[in-house]
């Protein structure tokens, strides 16, 4: 099959801005080197399957702005197939807040930043089930049909985008609440008991006393619960190739 250059070209910065959003490829252990050499395969893999990219008759700025709009295309994209890990990571964070273990943070190698340990856990749940379950090649199934809908240099940025993007952020927040919801009430019955013995023993340190067995009965919580948050992790990422094809529509001019 023939290459055309200039649609290698505008598929090449389309998929260099999705992986350096997506999780994993945009890691700082991930070698910069292996990304742009699996977008340039990607490229060359995806060019001969899309009509020719006629740029030779269009004027120097006009390249640029078709080029930029294939930058903002991926970043979009990138963004909508990240939201699954920021919610773990939202999720995280209340249930650290939640056990009492806002203190004790490690770094996250994948991003050299510091992150409550909960938090790292759930990354690591999110990033293993995507991969065993071969989530990611759906991923790159999905990306290959935003072509479909929205060709090279046909992005329409309109209200119900933006509705879309912001919708799907506020489930995020939904499905945080939903992974940590069993530590929220373990949480709330321990600081009812304690409540209550600070009634009948007005003595007790209550803070003092509570401290450990909100660590320890949210560990156990946190532990039994793992295949739910992981089946919610699922029911997210099976959802990402239509939302990727949602949003490409959206990007393309569809109502």
């Amino acid at each position: 099959m023939e290459v055309d250059i200039y649609s290698c070209l505008m598929v090449f910065l389309r998929v260099s801005a999705f992986l350096l959003v997506l999780p994993f490829f945009s890691a700082v252990n991930f070698p910069s080197v292996m990304r742009v050499a699996l977008s340039l395969l990607i490229a060359i893999l995806l060019a001969p399957l899309l009509p020719p990219f006629h740029a030779d008759k269009m004027a120097f700025a006009s390249l640029l702005g078709v080029m930029f709009q294939e930058l903002v295309i991926g970043l979009f994209l990138g963004f909508v197939s990240r939201l699954v890990f920021y919610a773990v990571d939202i999720a995280g964070n209340i249930i650290s807040s939640q056990m009492g273990l806002n203190m004790a943070s490690i770094i996250n190698p994948a991003s050299s930043t510091s992150e409550q340990v909960p938090s790292s856990i759930l990354f690591f749940l999110a990033a293993v089930v995507m991969l065993t379950m071969d989530l990611h090649h759906w991923l790159l199934v999905g990306f290959e049909r935003t072509y479909t809908v929205l060709p090279v240099g046909g992005i329409h940025l309109n209200r119900a985008l933006f509705e879309t993007i912001v919708a799907q952020t506020s489930h995020v927040f939904m499905v945080a609440l939903q992974i940590s919801a069993p530590i929220i009430a373990v949480a709330f019955v321990i600081t009812l008991l304690f409540a209550v013995l600070s009634r009948a023993v007005p003595q007790m340190n209550v803070f003092h006393e509570s401290f450990s067995v909100r660590i320890i009965g949210g560990l156990v919580v946190f532990g039994f619960t793992m295949q739910l948050t992981a089946q919610h992790v699922i029911n997210y990422l099976h959802r990402l190739p239509d939302d990727l094809l949602a949003v490409a529509q959206l990007m393309g001019g569809a109502q």
